[in-house]
């Protein structure tokens, strides 16, 4: 009767967890629509035409293979997770699973959609869903903490240096940084470990023995400190690259825009952005764009324009995900057509 219970309970909140999704997917991107339609409102579409239809190819080129080389090396990092757990997943099955989550990840109504295909794609591999799911967690709280760490940086540079009276950002982005070194560190204390694994009155519960492997998943990682420590650096280094794609970006547009006001507005932009408020960060980007450079005295149509390519240049070098699914679905169906003979 119990197991009957915690089946019906289970399946209730997956039917209620799949609808609140579907309404923040749509509210996301009505959100992206409206930001979108104010800033066009506010920018000279004549302009932000000319400057697409007169684009640099090579640097747009550049662009793409930039991009390219951050989703591997994004996969690099998360393989090293991964072996923590699995030595036999290899470093292309990362990179697949990569490609495909940030592909499907554009049409799933959640934020961290793309994450789940990753989770999905290599349990289905038969791989530890658990021990992936954990390294997935663990992979998105570090790259928060870099992008924190170097906001605050940035915004001190713009008070000190252009005289910026953006301290509201300052605090937001120390506050947010607190919190999320507390959130990755929570699992790690020992306390809590050991009162969740002696937890006898819960222990029959389905939905607890998940929650309860997950967890010792993530805080096993505890005993990596220097991988923890190493990946911390790589991703505080993987914040520059979308400096320099905005600036490839600038250049594909042939606008004369200095590298040092990318260097100090990107990592700003790029931390704000991370709030899922909007549909892949659609409106929230190039808002944030034209605001921070209209600060700095500079056009808003170029900004906007800026970070329009940039988005759609991430979706263009997203695209070998699809061909990576496609060939997944007909090896699958060959195997499947092979099994039935």
């Amino acid at each position: 009767m119990k197991n009957k219970l915690n089946n019906i309970v289970h399946g209730l909140l997956g039917l209620l967890r799949r609808r609140n999704r579907r309404f923040d997917f749509v509210v996301q991107i009505l959100i992206s629509m409206v930001l979108i339609i104010l800033l066009l409102r506010w920018i000279n579409i004549g302009d932000m035409l000319s400057l697409l239809k007169n684009i640099n190819l090579l640097y747009l080129a550049l662009l793409l293979v930039l991009i390219s080389f951050d989703r591997i090396f994004m996969a690099y990092k998360w393989h090293l997770l991964l072996k923590v757990k699995d030595t036999s997943i290899s470093f292309s099955s990362a990179v697949k699973s990569y490609y495909i989550g940030t592909f499907i990840g554009f049409f799933l109504p959640a934020t961290v959609g793309g994450d789940i295909v990753r989770v999905l794609k290599l349990r289905s591999a038969r791989k530890k869903g658990t021990d992936v799911l954990s390294s997935v967690i663990l992979e998105r709280m570090l790259g928060l903490i870099a992008a924190a760490i170097l906001a605050p940086i940035a915004i001190l540079f713009l008070i000190s240096f252009f005289e910026l009276d953006i301290w509201i950002f300052l605090v937001i982005a120390g506050v947010l940084l607190f919190l999320f070194i507390i959130l990755m560190l929570i699992p790690f204390n020992e306390l809590i470990f050991q009162k969740i694994n002696k937890n006898q009155r819960l222990a029959r519960s389905l939905l607890f023995n998940k929650f309860k492997k997950l967890y010792q998943s993530y805080a096993e990682y505890k005993n990596h400190r220097s991988l923890l420590v190493l990946f911390l650096i790589l991703s505080i280094l993987e914040q520059l690259i979308p400096v320099v794609a905005n600036y490839l970006a600038c250049r594909a547009l042939n606008l004369s825009i200095p590298f040092i006001y990318f260097l100090l507005i990107i990592p700003l932009v790029q931390f704000l952005s991370k709030i899922p408020i909007s549909f892949e960060g659609f409106g929230i980007n190039e808002g944030l764009l034209v605001y921070f450079f209209a600060l700095l005295g500079l056009s808003g149509t170029g900004a906007f324009t800026i970070g329009l390519l940039g988005h759609i240049s991430i979706m263009i070098a997203a695209l070998p995900g699809l061909y990576f699914y496609i060939k997944d679905i007909r090896t699958s169906f060959r195997q499947g057509r092979n099994e039935s003979r």
